[in-house]
């Protein structure tokens, strides 16, 4: 005589039932699972020296160098190079965004500020220069070349970095073409500077540069000059 098929007796050393945690046992946290950076760490050590390359175009400031004194960029460029001017655009962590440059252009970011992020100036070479004691309000920023005259620029010299403690990042300026280009990027990084060497000439104008690398919140009013 056939007996009924049983259902088979779960038992709590099932392994495969799924069980309902006690409202009463202790909840344990996550692991922690190490997050690496997506880019090679290239660190820079006051008073050295530090040439930027294709194959080498990242360097990382520590946050000693992002973070005290002033953080400048300097256009070591002869005359026989042209009407070279310096500029950069940049985006604050509050969402404003623009340009400044020593030459036809806002010298102040942001502009009519008491204590600004950014300046714009000319010595012996055009120059842009950050206050660090800031630091925390800037996102980014770009830094470009262009010729004040429109005209084409015979490239050379080299576009100087220097940090808090006299470190320098130096980025040769001869592969260049045409009569703008966007020369580097800097972004912050969890209180870091990342500096990397671009390089792009752009055929257009400042505006077009800008929007190149993301810059679409600027308002223009010609392709040079921002609405302020």
């Amino acid at each position: 005589m056939s007996h009924p098929s049983r259902s088979p007796i779960s038992s709590s050393l099932d392994l495969d039932e799924p069980t309902e945690p006690s409202p009463h046992a202790p909840v344990r946290p996550a692991p922690v699972v190490p997050v690496e950076r997506a880019y090679p760490v290239t660190r820079v050590r006051a008073g050295t020296r530090t040439i930027l390359t294709v194959k080498a175009p990242t360097v990382t400031l520590t946050r000693t160098q992002s973070g005290i004194g002033t953080l400048t960029f300097e256009a070591a460029c002869s005359d026989a190079v042209g009407d070279l001017r310096l500029g950069a655009a940049y985006q604050l962590r509050s969402g404003v965004s623009s340009t400044v440059q020593s030459s036809g252009g806002n010298r102040f970011a942001p502009p009519r500020a008491r204590r600004p992020v950014l300046v714009g100036a000319r010595d012996r070479y055009e120059r842009i220069s950050v206050d660090l004691r800031q630091a925390q309000d800037l996102e980014r920023l770009m830094v470009f070349a262009f010729s004040d005259s429109r005209a084409e620029l015979t490239w050379g010299g080299t576009l100087i970095t220097t940090t808090f403690g006299g470190a320098k990042i130096e980025l040769p300026l001869e592969e260049l073409r045409g009569p703008i280009a966007v020369l580097m990027s800097v972004y912050n990084v969890g209180g870091e500077f990342v500096l990397r060497a671009e390089m792009l000439p752009i055929a257009g104008s400042i505006r077009e540069a800008s929007r190149a690398f993301g810059y679409d919140r600027i308002s223009w009013l010609d392709d040079r000059t921002p609405v302020e």
